[in-house]
């Protein structure tokens, strides 16, 4: 990673968002890359622990690398692309009768087929949040835990050199696949958009209540830092949001 954006965006972010959460990048790698691996956690009493509650020490600055051996949940061993996933029984029954985000088995098929998880190259997942990277880190999506002020703010961002209104997408999917998957679909996009999420209602139990996720592939980051003294941030329109932001 060039560190020079590493520094240069804390600075902006600094100047324009204030004490607002810095994001956390995220990328796979064959090594740990300083990064802790954690024991699986202990199942909760549906048997499952969500992503969102095992990011949590990594919002407060511990970079953490996970993989099939140490994610809570088998839905997002799946969608991270550490083990086969689709539309088998078990996620079917899941998403229909338990959690009933489907209409019918027919549609959780059609789902999968219109948007197939990814597949992991490589060892391990990384998370690190942007002040602990280094020069040796590769991220691949940027993401944010933000409230709406910082939200409205990224979101007009995204869309500052956009040639159409869809720079930013909201796809319907699981919290892992709004805040880590869509976006590195994105990745393969000749125009890649960043992703809102946090809107799925399963996560939301690990998260306040005022926050949303906002995900960017590399590339649209990378336009989006440049694109940040240039844009509506230095103008009496975010100022006035600017001074409620803490």
């Amino acid at each position: 990673m060039d560190l020079t954006i590493k520094n240069t965006f804390t600075a902006k972010w600094t100047k324009y968002f204030k004490r607002s959460e810095l994001p956390i990048a995220c990328f796979y790698s064959d090594d740990l890359c300083s990064a802790e691996f954690p024991d699986a956690p202990k199942p909760n009493k549906h048997g499952l622990t969500c992503l969102f509650c095992q990011l949590a020490p990594v919002r407060i600055g511990k970079a953490r690398a996970f993989n099939q051996d140490n994610l809570g949940c088998w839905g997002s061993k799946g969608l991270l692309g550490f083990i086969p996933a689709g539309a088998n029984e078990q996620t079917i029954n899941f998403m229909v009768n338990v959690e009933r985000y489907k209409k019918s088995p027919a549609h959780v098929e059609a789902m999968f087929k219109n948007s197939p998880p990814v597949k992991a190259k490589k060892k391990y997942l990384i998370f690190k949040r942007w002040d602990l990277l280094n020069d040796n880190d590769d991220p691949q999506v940027v993401f944010f835990f933000c409230t709406p002020d910082v939200l409205s703010g990224l979101h007009a961002l995204a869309n500052y050199d956009t040639m159409t209104p869809h720079g930013v997408i909201t796809p319907f999917c699981s919290g892992c696949e709004m805040l880590i998957v869509f976006p590195m679909k994105e990745l393969e996009s000749e125009d890649p958009k960043a992703v809102i999420g946090l809107l799925d209602p399963s996560t939301r139990a690990c998260v306040k209540p005022n926050l949303l996720s906002f995900s960017i592939p590399w590339p649209k980051f990378v336009s989006m830092h440049a694109n940040m003294d240039d844009c509506f941030l230095n103008t009496y329109i975010w100022e006035n949001l600017h001074n409620r932001l803490g």
